[in-house]
Order: structure tokens, then sequence, then C-alpha cells
């Protein structure tokens, strides 16, 4: 019998794009899962006939239960007369088959689901031959999605030696990185691999700079082993200088858009900007594959032009849940847990405003605070106080990870996995009343029993209007008090304060010197209503 370990490799086009590609817009109805047949591409591995998914090989992690695990593959057409078993631990599944093309079909399996650990071997036979996948562990699996500082890898990081060092101490968190590839139309498979499954250690997390791997997507799941104590698998796929509706399918985006407006190119972004082409070929494909939540860290493209944001990024998940779910044959949860980071500072003038505190705002469909009514089962990181505005590699590219990927990971603790003693989300202001004296007295909630901690006065501005004209006016904090400060009206006698709002600048405060925190984490920004 011909045995084959499962292939591997590190960076090939499993189906080359037609040249007479053309741009699809955004209204274009595209949408096929694994149980279904449509007019999608199919990338197909024309490297064997009988072969798994791209994203399958040795050292890798399955979701462990309550949910299935998906696994699938391809062989030639006139092999399916030989019926594709699966089997894991003596246990035989037969495959389901579909069709691609006139040459290959696709096969799946979907196991019985399977406690956390391992390692296992999973075999896949037709007729003589035989595939293995070696090494496999059952854990949860995360995918890691975004612009350049979910690719920013651990290699550019603050103390990146000892951090690349420390990774072999992880043996049981597994990594992935997609390569980067674009598509027109949505691929079934990968279209290139930049970074195969593999065991966490210096070579697999320390590649270089921009490479492989992903420091927010590593630091959010090892502190999440930390916590959980079993398998942890992370799939990087992310693409820097990119707008949220390169990642977006057609029907996210239609939600948001109209016809016209979404089949306009838009301009200047340095990577892949056009509707959905990202979401072909960097997110569709994973589709078959069960996960346990996603995490994102995007927004600075779109700073620019941010009004849509509110919109884009909440449809976006939405659509991504709901994919997912049919996908998989609803083994992966409809609402999976989605984290995202909230922008960090960038530059070192905390009098500029360029997009980044209104797409702060939006991303939190502007309520805020994660989760919300719009936004359930969404976590976030507040990340406006960990500016860097000497990184060599710009100030928009925050060399200091670490915190970001542990303020992800205790949020996701307590949303993703429901563990109420874990503190996430820093004080979050309910409402601002001004009295007769001239004070404005704002209220917050989620504070520690330690209580709101003070580190600088500055960050608050009021809104002061008259005859439908207003401008925003600088103050101060006077008064501290357990779960409340107050702020003086700094509004001239004529002008009416109206609103108030925190943290609204581009680069907000120094590194970790933002005014208002409890249990060491930020207060993230908000505008209110001023009330009486």
């Amino acid at each position: 019998r011909l045995r084959i370990s499962a292939y591997r490799y590190s960076e090939i086009d499993v189906l080359a794009r037609a040249s007479n590609m053309h741009r699809v817009n955004c209204v274009e109805y595209f949408l096929i899962f694994l149980f279904g047949i449509s007019s999608v591409s199919a990338s197909k591995r024309a490297d064997a006939d009988f072969s798994f998914a791209s994203y399958y090989s040795d050292h890798m992690v399955l979701q462990k239960s309550p949910m299935k695990a998906n696994i699938w593959g391809y062989l030639q057409n006139d092999a399916v007369n030989s019926q594709v078993f699966v089997e894991l631990n003596n246990k035989k599944y037969e495959a389901l088959y579909i069709k691609d093309s006139q040459t290959m079909h696709r096969w799946i399996v979907s196991l019985d689901p399977m406690e956390a650990g391992g390692p296992h071997f999973i075999t896949a036979t037709a007729g003589n031959a035989s595939i293995v996948l070696n090494d496999v562990l059952f854990g949860d699996v995360w995918i890691c999605s975004g612009q350049s500082n979910m690719q920013f890898t651990v290699s550019s990081v603050n103390n990146a030696t000892a951090e690349i060092d420390a990774a072999a101490n992880y043996p049981n968190i597994r990594v992935f990185t997609a390569s980067l590839k674009d598509s027109t139309t949505p691929q079934i498979d990968l279209l290139g691999v930049e970074e195969m499954w593999s065991v966490a250690g210096p070579d697999s997390i320390g590649h270089g700079n921009w490479s492989y791997f992903s420091a927010t997507c590593w630091f959010f799941g090892r502190n999440l082993y930390d916590s959980l104590k079993y398998p942890v698998g992370l799939v990087a796929t992310d693409w820097g200088g990119t707008p949220v509706e390169a990642w977006s399918s057609p029907d996210a985006l239609k939600k948001c858009f109209s016809e016209i407006e979404c089949s306009e190119s838009p301009e200047n972004f340095e990577g892949p900007s056009n509707p959905s082409e990202l979401w072909n070929a960097m997110i569709h494909p994973f589709l078959n594959m069960t996960i346990y939540g996603a995490i994102w860290y995007q927004g600075e493209a779109n700073a620019r032009s941010p009004n849509k944001y509110n919109c884009t990024f909440p449809a976006m998940i939405d659509d991504w849940r709901a994919k997912w779910y049919e996908a998989t044959n609803m083994s992966t949860n409809k609402i999976f847990p989605f984290g995202f980071v909230q922008l960090a500072a960038n530059g070192n003038n905390n009098a500029t405003l360029d997009g980044f505190p209104e797409i702060r705002w939006h991303q939190t469909a502007d309520y805020g605070y994660v989760p919300n009514p719009r936004m359930e089962d969404v976590f976030m990181a507040i990340a406006m106080d960990l500016g860097d505005p000497t990184s060599p590699f710009g100030s928009v590219h925050p060399r200091d990870k670490q915190d970001v990927g542990y303020r992800l990971a205790l949020a996701g603790q307590a949303i993703a996995y429901q563990d109420e003693s874990v503190y996430y989300t820093g004080p979050l202001a309910t409402k601002a009343t001004m009295d007769s004296t001239g004070f404005i007295s704002i209220a917050y909630t989620d504070v520690k029993d330690t209580g709101l901690q003070i580190r600088s006065h500055s960050g608050f501005e009021i809104c002061c209007e008259k005859s439908g004209t207003s401008t925003w006016v600088e103050t101060s904090i006077s008064k501290i008090n357990a779960n409340s400060l107050l702020v003086m009206n700094t509004c001239s006698k004529d002008l009416t304060p109206t609103h108030i709002r925190y943290g609204w600048r581009d680069d907000p405060c120094a590194f970790k010197q933002c005014a208002v925190y409890s249990g060491d984490l930020p207060s993230p920004p908000f505008i209110k209503p001023i009330t009486a």
C-alpha cells in the first residue's frame, strides 16, 4: 500500500489565476458552502491525485469538542470508485464527495467531537493510496486577520530575542500562516501557504520581520494557553495596508453600500483594496475548517475615510459568522467569539485628528464598548495608550504587542470563555451631568474595588455651542471619587456645553499615561451628551 506523509510546502500556487479575470463588484452574489455546489472557483492541489487540502498537515490543531472538526481534500475523478475513508483512534469515517470539475472531486469527513489533547495520527485512504496527518492535536482554533499590525511579527517587537526563545516553552501551541494572495473570485482552497502548521518554537515564531509569526496573534494565543492549559491553534491570514472592504464578502458590503459606491475602486492603499479580493483568497478558503473564534487588528487603512466603518465592520463580523456556521455544517458557533484591537496611538502630536478617533469609536458600532446590542460576543483590547512614536517601523506600528495580546486575551477569557473572575474592560463612562456650580460629573461603571486610577488630568474636551455653531474646548480633571470624576465647564458664558469627549486624538497620551484607568486597564475613548 502506498503511504504518503501529509504534503508540506512553504509557498505554492495551487491554481494559476486566469489572465482575463475581471474585478468583482461587491453586490455580485458569491456564496458556496461545503455541502453546496456553485460556479465559484475551486483551487486544487495539482501536486497529487489524492491529497489533503492545503491547510491540513502534520502538527496541526483541529477544533476540539463539543464541536466537530472537518477534514477534507481532493481525489482525481478517475479514482472516485475508490471510496475515501478517514481513520482516527481505530474508528473509520466514510467521506462524502463533491464534484469540483471534470478532473477533480473534493472529499469531506466530519469527525466525532474529540476532547482536547493528543498527539493523534489521522489516516485517509482511497483504494491502495494512503495519506497521513502526524502529530495532530485537538484544541481551540483561532483565526487572526487584519492589516499590518496583525502582520507585524514577533521578530520586530520589544525584547524580541527573549520572546522568540520563550516560544520553545509552548509546544502545544501550533501556528500557521497563509500567503499574501488576492483573487477576484472566491477560492475553495488557499492559493499559497507561507508557513505550514508548525510547533511553536524559535524558528516558527521568530522567522523574521513581516514574514511569520504574527505578534498580536502569538501573544493572544500564548496568554490564552496559559489560562486554558490545552492546545491552541493559531492561523494568521493578514495583509498590511488593506481596508475592511477587501476582507468583506459581497453579501456583507451590500449591507452598507449601494452598487455604485461599492464598485468604485479605492485608491492609495499599500495592499489590495478592491472589494472582497482578500475575502475571496484569504478567508473564504478557511470556511470549511471548524474554528473557535477570530481576532482582528485593522482600521488604519480606513482612517482617511472612516464614516462607513460603523457599518462595514459589524457587517463583516456578522457575515463571517453566518458563512462559517453554514460551511462547517453548523459545527462552528453561529456567533463565534470575535475579538479586535481598538487602534493604538499614531504619531507623537496629541493635537492631530486624522480619522483614528472616529475609527476607534466606529469599531464599537458607536457604543464605546463591547459586547453591546449590535456586537454580541465581541471583545476588544484598548490600545490607544500604547503608542510608540520612535518605532523604526513608523509610529503606526507600535512595537509593544505584548500588552496588546495580554489585554486581548483577558477580554477573550471573559467573553469567549465566560470567565466571570477576569477583569477586562477598564472603566466605562456611563453619563455626564452638569451641576449648578459649573462642574461636569462623569460617572463610570466596571471599576475595580480599588477605584479609579488617574495617571494624568488631561484628555477631556467639552463641545461648546451657540446658534448651531460649536467648538471643542479642552478641560481637565478637578476632583476624583471612587467611581466618578469632575471636570470644569470651560465654555465661555455665552456658549452652552452640549457634549464631552475623552481620548479623541490620534495620539491621545504618552505610553500608558492616559487619564483614567482601573486595575491597570485604560478607559476607552468616549463621547457623551451633557445632561442637567
